[in-house]
């Protein structure tokens, strides 16, 4: 054999060891990792869902100013509407009676952080469908007052509705 026939195979057999190693090490022909069946056979299906209440804490009707901005992002004139929704919350059934109870002893707290929302929102946060900044405030400012643990989540009647007046 010529020596650069030599060096040639040496190269090739390098390369070749090379691939080799770098196919072992990246899992090739190894053991199989766990599957979602595995996983899925450790959860617990027996036990049943939790239940939980939609509890109605009011129905309201907030005449606002939205506040809109122009395109370049200058606030402009605010359109005035009127905000109608009824507003529940949800809460575990063994919560139930201690959020009712506090949603009668805080009444008039509530009304209170409901229109401060529904008047400091903007004109993009009523075209949202599903008014998802506004149910975030609402939830943000309700949770202190009826116990952060107890609830779970807030919901408007079919939505968020709305009128210019």
């Amino acid at each position: 054999m010529t020596p650069r026939l030599t060096l040639k195979l040496s190269r090739s057999a390098i390369g070749l060891m090379a691939m080799l190693s770098a196919a072992l090490i990246s899992g090739c022909g190894g053991s199989e990792g766990p599957k979602l069946e595995d996983y899925l056979e450790e959860l617990e299906f027996d036990r049943p869902l939790e239940s939980v209440k939609e509890i109605k804490v009011n129905s309201y009707r907030i005449p606002c100013a939205a506040k809109r901005q122009d395109t370049a992002g200058a606030e402009i004139e605010p359109l005035w509407v009127q905000m109608k929704f009824d507003l529940y919350v949800i809460a575990e059934e063994k919560h139930e009676k201690s959020v009712m109870a506090g949603i009668e002893r805080h009444r008039g707290m509530l009304d209170d952080i409901v229109q401060e929302v529904c008047r400091s929102s903007t004109l993009d946060h009523l075209l949202d469908a599903r008014a998802s900044a506004i149910k975030t405030r609402l939830l943000d400012a309700i949770r202190p007052l009826l116990g952060a643990e107890r609830i779970r989540q807030l919901t408007l009647s079919s939505s968020l509705t709305w009128e210019p007046i």
